[in-house]
């Protein structure tokens, strides 16, 4: 999880910086929201288009079908976040 000591976000943008429209209206997901937490305790965000289903929709961030950006903001962040201990991790494309 990043490292803060309030809260973190990662905000979809379409391809001229605003936010992305979709059809349930998130711009933004992050700890504040009602994620579902794996059982070892790491998170998977879906990142795309298409619904991921059901099961996995509490975690989904739509993304445009179009070039778009996200911007991860870590609110008040602990030290890790600077000195090279915590990296956020990298989207990986999964394949269907």
């Amino acid at each position: 999880m990043p490292p803060v000591n309030a809260f973190w976000s990662l905000t979809m943008y379409d391809s001229h910086g605003f936010f992305s429209e979709n059809a349930i209206g998130r711009y933004a997901i992050g700890d504040r929201d009602r994620l579902r937490y794996n059982a070892d305790g790491s998170l998977d965000t879906y990142v795309q288009h298409s619904r991921p289903g059901t099961e996995k929709e509490s975690n989904w961030l739509p993304a445009p079908a179009e070039p778009f950006s996200m911007t991860l903001r870590l609110y008040w962040p602990k030290p890790q976040a600077f000195d090279d201990t915590w990296t956020a991790p990298p989207p990986i494309r999964a394949v269907e």
